[in-house]
C-alpha cells in the first residue's frame, strides 16, 4: 500500500466515523492559551512603552541641554606626602548626578601606591570641588578627577551660521 492510499484510507476512516482530527483547540476558549496571553501582555506593554514615550517630557526637555566633563591631575613622586587639586567649575554648567542615583557623577582614579579621593571638607559640588591624594609610596603616583556637568544655554545650534564672506 502506497502512502497516498493509506492517507486516503486514513481520512476515510475518521470521515465515516465522524471522528474530528486534531479538535483539542476548537472548543478551547482563546483566553486559555498560553500563548495568546503572552501576546497579549507584549502587545499592551509596547502599546504602554509608547505612549509614556510621548507623553513623559524628560527634565530640562523645553531648554537644550549638554553635558561635559572638567577635571584634573596630580603627579607626585616617592615619598611625597599629600597632593590636591581643584576641579575647574564650567560657567553655565551644574555637576551632573549619574543617572539613577542621587550622587554627584564624578570619579577619583590613581596609579601607583597611594589613596585619592575627593575632599569632603573643601568640596560643596557647586563652588568648589577638590581632590587630595594621600603620601606616595612608589616612584611615581598619579591621581585624576574627573566631574560630569550638564550645561543649559551653551548647546551650539543645529545648524550654526557661517560668517559673511566680504
Amino acid at each position: 500500500m502506497s502512502s497516498k492510499e493509506s492517507d486516503r484510507s486514513l481520512f476515510i476512516y475518521f470521515y465515516e466515523k465522524q471522528v474530528p482530527m486534531n479538535s483539542s483547540h476548537q472548543n478551547a476558549p482563546l483566553r486559555n492559551l498560553p500563548i495568546h496571553r503572552f501576546f497579549i501582555f507584549l502587545s499592551l506593554g509596547m502599546l504602554l512603552m509608547s505612549i509614556t514615550w510621548l507623553i513623559v517630557d524628560p527634565a530640562g526637555a523645553a531648554e537644550a541641554q549638554s553635558r561635559t566633563e572638567s577635571n584634573c591631575t596630580i603627579g607626585m613622586v616617592k615619598d611625597e606626602k599629600k597632593a590636591e587639586c581643584r576641579v575647574p567649575i564650567i560657567d553655565g554648567c551644574t555637576v551632573a548626578q549619574f543617572p539613577g542615583y542621587d550622587e554627584p557623577w564624578a570619579e577619583a582614579s590613581k596609579g601607583g601606591a597611594t589613596s585619592c579621593q575627593f575632599d569632603q571638607k573643601k568640596t560643596d559640588w557647586k563652588t568648589s570641588i577638590v581632590g587630595t591624594c594621600q603620601a606616595c609610596q612608589t616612584e611615581q603616583c598619579t591621581g585624576r578627577f574627573t566631574v560630569m556637568f550638564n550645561c543649559t544655554g551653551n548647546v551650539p545650534s543645529a545648524s550654526p551660521a557661517f560668517p559673511q564672506q566680504k
